[in-house]
Order: structure tokens, then sequence, then C-alpha cells
């Protein structure tokens, strides 16, 4: 199977994280004095915002915040016991809706996606059991993906997208008996490209073994019905006895937290008894969940098609936009995440240092949230931006995009290589990208 090479590379990430932090690119503060929306407040000045995941823009929707306010006043702000002894009345208030919100699929809160990912995987992973990461599923599911090892699981990882490589993992399965889970994103963190859950579907119809662990964390709210998210949407709403969803309440949902939707009450029995942090770690405070209380009820209500819509139309006029800008985009225009591929990390440093100049706030990435030759300069949509700010945007990336090039001695052929078709994900540095937020 063509896997790649499972490295830290933790000298070369330090390197580059260290020369963004002085480039001013990276690890930045907000002030005090003004809340996020519209504009982050970043070294005294009003940047456009283009890059966080609030996709909807529900963080600051007045429902969700009187319903944290209240909860605050009702309750305190902590619940400090674990789940094994005693829930929260809030806690199993906001998992029946939420379920409502997944066709009665049971489901799991958790304080973090991360939380959620380290109790689901080792209740559900047995002694002889394989797993195949994909080499750009989100770190969260890597790091706890190999918690797994001391139960007897083995682990590999392939290429992003390499349904072929899968496929032969599949048929060796088939003489062993063994269980293949294959962990994914439903839309990827960092190039807003889409998992290919029609092609998994066609494997798992042909190979009993395979078993699926989607972690949709940047598909949910903006997409679907009652905003369930990329993946469930296209599993037709139903997850067969071999799918496990995790995601998140703390992106397009407005609020913070993990959930797992499971397809079974006993597999959702198995984890609620023995998923590690439900047991030894603290549930969501009583503010958080009042607000994400808040935030179902708009899910599943008519509002939350009026809310995607209206990020519809700003997507759309991106595209258009983008198209005719002549920029190299890499991402899936489907998706509220862009990805302006650049090639080399310096080239990334001087074209973002370039756009916060203009007064827009965008995300520098390099390795290790990529592969070290696919730096790049992303970007996300909200609906806290008009398409005044789009229009201002783009035009500033194609002005400034062919002279960060050349000021970092680059060219566009460079360029056109890294992100072309012969080109790899893996680098001379290796290590797994998709660590990104």
């Amino acid at each position: 199977m063509a896997t790649v090479p499972y490295q830290s590379s933790a000298d070369t990430a330090r390197e580059l994280i260290a020369e963004a932090m002085r480039q001013g690119t990276s690890h930045l503060a907000t002030g005090l004095d003004a809340p996020p929306g519209t504009h982050l407040r970043i070294g005294g000045r009003d940047l456009v915002n283009f890059g966080t995941c609030g996709y909807l823009s529900l963080e600051q929707d007045e429902r969700i915040r009187r319903g944290a306010v209240d909860a605050t006043e009702r309750f305190g702000v902590q619940f400090s016991v674990s789940r094994s002894y005693v829930a929260s009345g809030l806690n199993l208030e906001l998992e029946a809706l939420l379920r409502e919100m997944y066709a009665d699929h049971p489901v799991l809160t958790y304080s973090s996606t991360s939380l959620c990912h380290i109790s689901v995987l080792p209740a559900l992973l047995r002694a002889g059991d394989s797993v195949v990461l994909d080499q750009q599923v989100h770190f969260s599911v890597q790091t706890a993906a190999q918690l797994v090892r001391q139960q007897g699981v083995r682990l590999a990882m392939v290429r992003h997208g390499d349904l072929g490589a899968l496929e032969r993992r599949l048929r060796r399965a088939q003489a062993t008996g063994e269980r293949v889970w294959y962990l994914i994103d439903g839309v990827y963190s960092m190039f807003g490209d889409v998992a290919p859950i029609d092609d998994l579907v066609r494997l798992m119809a042909a190979y009993p073994a395979l078993h699926l662990y989607a972690d949709d964390a940047h598909g949910m709210s903006w997409y679907g019905r009652h905003g369930a998210g990329y993946v469930f949407e296209k599993l037709g709403r139903r997850l067969s006895e071999r799918i496990v969803l995790a995601t998140t309440l703390a992106k397009g949902f407005g609020t913070i937290g993990g959930i797992a939707v499971f397809p079974t009450e006993e597999l959702f029995e198995r984890v609620r008894i023995n998923g590690g942090p439900l047991m030894y770690s603290h549930p969501l405070p009583p503010p958080m969940l009042g607000a994400a209380i808040a935030s179902a009820r708009i899910h599943l209500s008519d509002r939350i098609q009026s809310l995607q819509a209206e990020l519809t139309q700003r997507r759309e006029y991106c595209n258009d936009l983008l198209a005719a800008s002549g920029l190299p985009v890499v991402s899936d225009p489907r998706t509220p995440i862009y990805y302006i591929g650049v090639g080399r990390p310096e080239v990334s440093y001087g074209l973002v240092r370039r756009i916060l100049d203009e007064g827009f706030y965008v995300n520098q990435t390099s390795f290790p949230v990529v592969p070290l030759r696919k730096s790049g300069l992303r970007f996300t949509l909200t609906r806290h931006v008009d398409q005044s700010h789009i229009r201002a945007l783009v035009e500033a990336l194609a002005h400034h995009f062919p002279k960060a090039v050349q000021d970092a001695g680059r060219t566009m052929s460079e360029v056109r290589a890294a992100f072309g078709p012969a080109s790899s994900d893996a680098d001379a540095v290796g290590g797994p990208p998709g660590i990104g937020a």
C-alpha cells in the first residue's frame, strides 16, 4: 500500500512557526475593546475578518448570547462532576435537540471535538482492527488514533484521497477477516476540499470490512437540512451500522464543544459507558450548554435555511470574482474555505503580510498544517462580510500575489508545479498535514 511515513518533523515546524511569528503573520491577538465580528482589532487596527470559522456568524446571535446568560443566571458557570456520577439536565436537553437534528440518531456531547475523538475511537476499535488515516485528516483525529495502538490496532496513513491504496488494504482484509476503519474529514480544514462520500459508499458496499469514521467539523451548520453537515446530508441523513460521525459545535454552530453521532443505540451505549473523557473529564459548563441549546433550536427552525442561503450567495459571488482573477485557487468552490496556493513558505509570509497591511485578516499556512511545498494563504467566508468586503479582498489578492512571488525570488511556474497533478502530498520533510483549526 502507498503509505506515508508518520514523522513529527518538530524541528522544521518550530522553525517555520518562529519565522511566521517574526514576520507578524502568526500568533496574533485581538484587543479587549471590540467584539470579533466583521472586524478583528489586531495591533490597534480593525482588520476585515476573513479568518475565523463561524461560517453563519451565530457566535454573535442575540438568541444564543441570551441562552448563555440565562443558563448562567439559573445554574452558574460550572457543573464540576463526571457524567458517570450525574449528568446536567441541560446536557440531556441539548443531546435530545441534537438527536432531532440528526434524524433520531443517538448523540453524545463533549467539551471539545478533540476529547470526542479520544473518547470514541478507543471504545470503537478492538484488537485485530486496522486504521487507515487520510494524510490530511485533522490532527485531533490523528492524535486520538495513536491511543489505539496499545489495544493491538494497526495504523497506516495514505496519501490524501488515495482510495486505490485503501482498496488494496481492503482486499487483503478479505482474507484475514479484519475490520478496516478509514478516518477522514468531511470538509478538509485547509484546502477546503470534501470527502468522496459517494465513492466511499460504493467501497463499503463492495467490502464489508470497511468502516468509516468522519470528522465533519467544517461541514456543519452551513450545509444540509437542520445544518447537520456535509457528510450526514451526502449519506442521505442515515448512518449505516459501519459509520460513526464526529463534528463540532465550535464553528458554524456558534458555540463550543464536540459531538459524536452513532448509527445504533448499542454503539452509543458502549461509548457512553466506556468512553474515557465521559468518565474523567468535565462536561460542557452551563453557559455553553445554554448557548448550544439556543443554537440547536435555530438549527431546527426555518431560520437555518435563510442563514445558509445568505452564505451561499456570498460564496458564489466570491467564486465568480476568483474565477476572473487568475489567482491559483486550489480549494473546492462548494465550501466556504478558500486556499490560494503559493508553494514555498517565504511566499506565503510575504503575501499574507501584504494583505494584513491592506486591512484584511487572513490565515498564513505552511508546514505542519499543510505539506511544506504547498504553503499558501487561507481565508474563510462568514455572514459577517458583505460583497464589498469580498470584492476588496479579491482585488488586493490579485494585486499583491505576483509581487509576493517576485519578492521571494520565486516564479509562477514553481507555484503551478507545487499544486499541479504531478505534485505529491509528501515532502522531503514528511509528516502529517491537516493540523489546522
